[in-house]
Protein backbone atom coordinates (compact mmCIF):
# COMPACT_ATOMS: atom_id res chain seq x y z
CA UNK A 1 0.00 0.00 0.00
CA UNK A 2 1.75 3.15 -1.23
CA UNK A 3 1.23 6.53 1.12
CA UNK A 4 1.43 9.31 -1.58
CA UNK A 5 2.70 12.89 -0.18
CA UNK A 6 -0.20 15.45 0.62
CA UNK A 7 0.17 17.77 -2.29
CA UNK A 8 0.60 21.81 -1.41
CA UNK A 9 -0.64 24.85 -2.81
CA UNK A 10 2.05 26.77 -1.70
CA UNK A 11 1.80 30.75 -2.81
CA UNK A 12 4.36 31.87 -5.67
CA UNK A 13 7.23 33.61 -4.27
CA UNK A 14 8.70 36.05 -6.08
CA UNK A 15 12.21 37.45 -5.89
CA UNK A 16 12.10 40.87 -4.61
CA UNK A 17 14.44 44.04 -4.77
CA UNK A 18 14.66 47.68 -4.62
CA UNK A 19 13.20 47.79 -8.49
CA UNK A 20 10.19 45.62 -7.23
CA UNK A 21 7.12 46.88 -8.20
CA UNK A 22 4.03 46.55 -6.23
CA UNK A 23 0.44 47.15 -5.82
CA UNK A 24 -3.09 46.78 -4.11
CA UNK A 25 -4.38 43.88 -5.63
CA UNK A 26 -8.47 44.09 -5.40
CA UNK A 27 -8.93 40.48 -5.86
CA UNK A 28 -7.58 39.94 -2.21
CA UNK A 29 -10.29 41.93 -1.02
CA UNK A 30 -12.93 40.33 -2.62
CA UNK A 31 -11.52 36.86 -1.57
CA UNK A 32 -10.84 37.77 1.70
CA UNK A 33 -13.09 38.25 4.75
CA UNK A 34 -12.68 41.66 4.89
CA UNK A 35 -14.40 44.76 3.29
CA UNK A 36 -12.47 47.52 2.05
CA UNK A 37 -14.39 50.06 2.78
CA UNK A 38 -15.05 48.79 6.21
CA UNK A 39 -11.24 49.21 6.56
CA UNK A 40 -10.61 52.58 5.86
CA UNK A 41 -12.61 53.87 7.72
CA UNK A 42 -11.91 51.97 11.11
CA UNK A 43 -7.88 52.02 10.36
CA UNK A 44 -7.20 55.41 8.35
CA UNK A 45 -8.38 59.09 9.28
CA UNK A 46 -11.18 59.56 7.18
CA UNK A 47 -13.20 62.64 7.92
CA UNK A 48 -16.69 62.45 8.72
CA UNK A 49 -17.78 64.23 5.01
CA UNK A 50 -15.69 62.11 3.03
CA UNK A 51 -18.20 60.34 1.09
CA UNK A 52 -16.75 56.89 0.09
CA UNK A 53 -20.36 55.52 -0.59
CA UNK A 54 -20.05 57.53 -4.02
CA UNK A 55 -23.47 56.78 -6.04
CA UNK A 56 -21.85 56.68 -9.54
CA UNK A 57 -20.61 53.35 -10.76
CA UNK A 58 -17.57 54.66 -12.85
CA UNK A 59 -15.65 57.44 -13.69
CA UNK A 60 -13.59 57.87 -16.86
CA UNK A 61 -10.06 59.37 -15.44
CA UNK A 62 -7.30 60.94 -18.07
CA UNK A 63 -3.59 59.68 -17.26
CA UNK A 64 -1.65 63.08 -16.95
CA UNK A 65 1.44 61.20 -18.65
CA UNK A 66 -0.04 58.75 -21.53
CA UNK A 67 -3.63 60.83 -21.98
CA UNK A 68 -5.34 57.62 -21.99
CA UNK A 69 -8.61 57.72 -20.49
CA UNK A 70 -9.65 54.57 -18.52
CA UNK A 71 -12.69 54.13 -16.28
CA UNK A 72 -12.48 53.50 -12.33
CA UNK A 73 -15.00 52.93 -10.11
CA UNK A 74 -16.90 55.85 -8.08
CA UNK A 75 -15.24 54.47 -4.84
CA UNK A 76 -12.03 54.21 -6.02
CA UNK A 77 -11.68 57.75 -7.60
CA UNK A 78 -13.23 59.39 -4.13
CA UNK A 79 -10.67 57.33 -2.29
CA UNK A 80 -7.88 58.00 -4.54
CA UNK A 81 -8.78 61.62 -4.85
CA UNK A 82 -8.85 61.51 -0.74
CA UNK A 83 -5.61 60.09 -0.25
CA UNK A 84 -3.56 62.40 -2.92
CA UNK A 85 -4.77 65.06 -0.82
CA UNK A 86 -3.38 63.88 2.53
CA UNK A 87 -0.64 66.00 4.03
CA UNK A 88 3.04 64.37 3.59
CA UNK A 89 3.42 63.65 6.88
CA UNK A 90 0.32 61.88 7.61
CA UNK A 91 2.82 58.85 6.07
CA UNK A 92 5.20 59.61 8.88
CA UNK A 93 2.16 58.93 11.60
CA UNK A 94 1.02 55.61 10.58
CA UNK A 95 2.29 51.78 10.32
CA UNK A 96 3.90 51.42 7.71
CA UNK A 97 1.92 48.89 6.01
CA UNK A 98 -0.49 51.24 6.55
CA UNK A 99 1.36 54.35 5.00
CA UNK A 100 2.79 52.07 1.90
CA UNK A 101 -1.53 51.33 1.57
CA UNK A 102 -2.18 54.87 1.31
CA UNK A 103 0.97 56.03 -1.06
CA UNK A 104 -0.38 53.26 -3.49
CA UNK A 105 -3.79 54.90 -3.18
CA UNK A 106 -3.14 58.19 -3.91
CA UNK A 107 -0.56 57.42 -7.13
CA UNK A 108 -4.00 55.50 -8.14
CA UNK A 109 -2.63 52.32 -7.58
CA UNK A 110 -0.34 52.74 -10.25
CA UNK A 111 2.64 49.95 -9.64
CA UNK A 112 5.66 51.56 -7.28
CA UNK A 113 9.15 50.04 -6.60
CA UNK A 114 9.98 48.97 -3.30
CA UNK A 115 12.22 52.20 -3.28
CA UNK A 116 9.82 54.68 -4.38
CA UNK A 117 7.58 53.43 -1.58
CA UNK A 118 10.51 53.78 0.81
CA UNK A 119 11.30 56.67 0.44
CA UNK A 120 7.43 57.69 0.41
CA UNK A 121 7.29 56.49 3.63
CA UNK A 122 10.45 56.95 4.77
CA UNK A 123 11.55 53.47 6.18
CA UNK A 124 14.75 51.66 4.76
CA UNK A 125 14.40 49.94 1.79
CA UNK A 126 15.00 46.29 3.59
CA UNK A 127 12.49 46.76 6.10
CA UNK A 128 9.99 46.95 3.23
CA UNK A 129 11.36 44.43 1.17
CA UNK A 130 11.42 42.16 4.24
CA UNK A 131 7.32 43.16 4.98
CA UNK A 132 5.77 42.82 1.33
CA UNK A 133 8.21 40.54 -0.15
CA UNK A 134 7.32 37.77 2.15
CA UNK A 135 4.78 35.01 2.49
CA UNK A 136 1.99 37.12 3.67
CA UNK A 137 0.35 39.80 2.25
CA UNK A 138 -0.87 42.66 4.01
CA UNK A 139 -4.07 44.92 3.13
CA UNK A 140 -3.63 43.53 -0.58
CA UNK A 141 -0.19 44.71 -0.94
CA UNK A 142 1.32 42.43 -3.62
CA UNK A 143 4.69 42.33 -6.16
CA UNK A 144 4.09 42.73 -9.65
CA UNK A 145 4.84 39.85 -11.82
CA UNK A 146 5.38 40.90 -15.11
CA UNK A 147 6.13 38.68 -17.83
CA UNK A 148 8.86 39.20 -19.78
Amino acid sequence: MSNPRPKLNAPIRVRTTPDTKFYIDYDWWEKSDLDIKTYLYTRLPIEDDANLDMERDVVDLVDTETGQVRQVDGFQYVVQTYFSRLPKDFLLQTSMVDAIFCALLANANKPMTAKELSEQVRKPINTVLKTLGGPRIYQGIRPLIEDD
